[in-house]
């Protein structure tokens, strides 16, 4: 994976939890977003990992919820 792919990669996964891109309940946009940073992890991308974490716990803590 090259670093750009890595920087869309992350902008997905923001855009996936934020709501975008797909239609999924809170709990699958989280999943997505996890298989999305462990992928990031496994490439050796720690700082998009990091960010896309910062955005899984905003998420978490329902910032990001419809309700």
């Amino acid at each position: 994976m090259n670093p750009e792919r890595a920087n869309d990669l992350l902008r997905y996964g923001i855009g996936v939890l934020q709501g975008k891109y797909i239609i999924a309940s809170e709990k699958g946009r989280l999943q997505i977003a996890l298989i999305l940073m462990k992928r990031l992890a496994s490439s050796g991308y720690w700082w998009q990992t990091k960010v896309l974490q910062h955005w899984l716990h905003r998420a978490q803590g329902g910032e990001f919820s419809s309700a």
